[in-house]
């Protein structure tokens, strides 16, 4: 009998050793502070997505690519995991969602001598608004014609128009915000200001191409790992460390 209780014991650590040492392949844009490998554990967004994952029993390999790169790639299954990303109707038709591990409030920026009120679109319309290129903004503010809309690249570009007076409006996502006012602005942080009603906010997920046979347990996985490290607290030490 103790002979079969060790046999027994052996082979549950054995496949519990299995089960951590399992690699899973995670892609993502740069997106500070989300995701960057110049921050501490690549990022806010991707120190959640490794630890949700390792409770699971996954060992993330990150890459980070340009946005189309990482959706091009995770559709032809070089990638197994879209590691930050945000819902709408095409990527779902592709996309298979986990629950979503944060939320993303995006916010209208303007310079400090700007009386500018927001309260609804309508106070947006004939402004000159900077936005980023890629992001699946609220889809009503897309929508609206009347919004003359700017992309860029970076929002530093967006924020440096803001200053100029070549914007009357930048769209950010507020943490990145002021991650790039810290790292970039310096002393000139003091002449932005954020009105005080958002524009939206949107949750941040991870995605699996349908087509990926581990789909449904990939996410499922996830889900579980990402209600464990919210349970015993380490959810909230993560988000509580990048702080700008």
């Amino acid at each position: 009998m103790k002979k079969l209780s060790a046999i027994i014991v052996f082979l549950i650590c054995t496949f519990n050793i299995q089960i951590q040492a399992q690699d899973i392949s995670v892609v993502a844009n740069i997106w500070p502070p989300y995701v960057d490998n110049a921050l501490a554990d690549n990022g806010l967004a991707m120190n959640i997505v490794k630890e949700a994952f390792a409770r699971s029993g996954y060992k993330m390999n990150l890459t980070i690519e340009k946005w189309e790169k990482a959706l091009q790639g995770s559709e032809m299954g070089a990638y197994e995991v879209v590691g930050a990303i945000w819902k709408n109707k095409l990527r779902q038709e592709k996309l298979l969602y986990s629950q979503p591990y944060m939320k993303n409030n995006i916010v209208l920026m303007t310079s400090t001598n700007n009386q500018l009120e927001y309260h609804s679109l309508n106070d947006l319309h004939g402004l000159l608004v900077g936005i980023l290129k890629d992001y699946a903004y609220d889809e009503k503010f897309m929508a609206d014609a009347k919004i003359l809309k700017f992309q860029a690249s970076r929002l530093t570009q967006n924020l440096i128009a803001l200053q100029k007076g070549q914007l009357d409006v930048v769209v950010a996502d507020k943490r990145l915000a002021l991650y790039e006012l810290k790292t970039f602005m310096g002393s000139n942080r003091s002449k932005f200001r954020f009105l005080p009603k958002p524009l939206a906010s949107r949750h941040l997920y991870i995605a699996v191409p349908k087509e990926n046979k581990q789909s449904k347990t990939i996410i499922e996985k996830f889900n579980q790992g990402l209600a464990a490290i919210k349970k015993d607290g380490t959810y909230q030490k993560i988000i509580e460390s990048y702080t700008f």
